[in-house]
């Protein structure tokens, strides 16, 4: 018997052939929703894919999506993926008892479904395609859609970057644990 993990039940709310949603209240475990999500209200298509992103990395750390130090494993994560820290980001259980390359690969999927832009994550095919090791994993390009470029973000790209985001996340993350 194979576990199959699917449906983490937010994008299943965006309408047929729409590729976002604007929803009230904002409903879901907080660390697991994508940025988008709890900060905006917005389903996107690829909502589910961070929130499977969020479990590869508890998969890899041994950490939950949000300990009791209400840090978020994404916040804590982001740096070491960006910096391929193996020995920082691996479950120090596993006692270095691992396929480094099976690893890395998990990394990199990871990476990819947790990017704080929705167009720029992965379909979950792809996802797949990366944890098998098939094809190069090489940055996603943007989805467009009819000519015109689909939701990038909640704001403005060229002054939302990483570093604001994981700002904006941890300042949501407080309220939401207030």
């Amino acid at each position: 018997m194979f576990v199959q993990i699917s449906d983490f039940g937010l994008a299943k709310w965006l309408p047929e052939k729409w590729v976002h949603h604007i929803v009230s209240p904002i409903e879901g475990t907080f660390g697991y929703m994508a940025p988008e999500y709890f900060m905006h209200g917005i389903v996107h298509e690829k909502i589910d894919v961070f929130s499977f992103g969020v479990l590869l990395l508890e998969l890899i750390t041994g950490r939950a999506a949000v300990d009791s130090s209400r840090q978020s494993l994404v916040i804590w994560a982001k740096p070491l993926l960006e910096q391929s820290n193996v020995e920082e980001l691996v479950d120090p259980r596993l006692e270095n008892d691992y396929e480094v390359t099976e690893l890395k690969r998990a990394m990199s999927a990871a990476s990819a479904c947790i990017h704080h832009m929705p167009n720029m994550r992965p379909n979950m095919k792809r996802v797949v395609q990366i944890l098998k090791g098939e094809g190069m994993t090489t940055e996603p390009k943007p989805k467009t859609g009819g000519g015109r470029a689909l939701l990038l973000d909640a704001c403005d790209v060229d002054d939302y970057t990483a570093t604001t985001y994981l700002k904006d996340l941890n300042r949501h993350m407080e309220l939401a644990m207030e």
